[in-house]
């Protein structure tokens, strides 16, 4: 086993807007960085690429797993550390969304999401606490602004997400002092999933999304893999925490 001498982060959805901004922040920071991705190697191996010669991270390897399924979990746990010796952090940002009215909603589409964003998260941490032993390790999980206030056609989702709120309360609470648990939820950014959803392409939508906002623009992924970048490498006495990235939309 090659043991790295940089520390090693996990970014599970790692081929997202947001997932490809906190790997390039972490590799910026120089971090060795692990891709979690479910069925897009190509597009992984050129992100890897591309975080190498590009942003000039140590080490990066893409991993194909299914977080919703124990045994891929485990394997791919299994292959970072015979590949890099180490784990230091992991970013659970793997997420899905599978709207529908609640009098509608399929049990299948009640299973993928909440399989995805809580079961994949509890899974993931799970297996990385259990091959910690070192004393300043870190998870980071995703919130959702929703989790808080709910919405239409999110029934599955965000109770998902706001049991992933929970979740991390438990894990800070029984993981320290070893390891930090802290959560990151993000408000209106600028993602892909975001500009289908809402139309934000349309400049006279996007002035109306931003309009509520008291920053007056949307959010960048930049600017919420910056706070997971925070939590890890300076927030040392910051831990069970739910860190809101929206420009002060959701105030409480």
């Amino acid at each position: 086993m090659t043991v790295s001498a940089e520390k090693v982060v996990l970014i599970t959805g790692a081929l997202s807007d947001i997932g490809r901004a906190t790997a390039q922040a972490f590799a910026k920071t120089g971090y060795s960085v692990a891709l979690n991705h479910r069925s897009k190697p190509d597009d992984a191996a050129r992100f890897a690429d591309y975080l190498v010669s590009e942003i000039g991270a140590p080490q990066v390897l893409p991993f194909q797993a299914d977080i919703r399924v124990r045994a891929e979990v485990a394997a791919m746990f299994e292959q970072i550390y015979a590949r890099f010796g180490r784990l230091d952090v992991l970013v659970n940002n793997a997420g899905i969304n599978r709207d529908s009215a609640f009098l509608e909603m399929t049990d299948e589409e009640w299973e993928t999401v909440t399989a995805t964003v809580l079961k994949g998260t509890f899974m993931c941490s799970q297996e990385f606490a259990r091959r910690y032993t070192g004393t300043s390790g870190s998870i980071i999980n995703f919130g959702a602004t929703t989790a808080i206030t709910g919405r239409k056609n999110g029934a599955n989702y965000c109770p998902a997400r706001a049991g992933v709120l929970t979740l991390t309360k438990c894990m800070a609470l029984e993981l320290a002092p070893n390891i930090r648990v802290n959560t990151v939820t993000p408000g209106r950014i600028d993602t892909e999933e975001v500009r289908l959803r809402y139309h934000t392409d349309d400049p006279e939508t996007r002035k109306s999304f931003e309009r509520d906002v008291p920053l007056q623009r949307m959010g960048e992924p930049a600017d919420v893999a910056s706070m997971i970048i925070y939590l890890v490498e300076s927030g040392e006495y910051i831990t069970g925490q739910n860190m809101i990235v929206d420009g002060g939309l959701l105030m409480r």
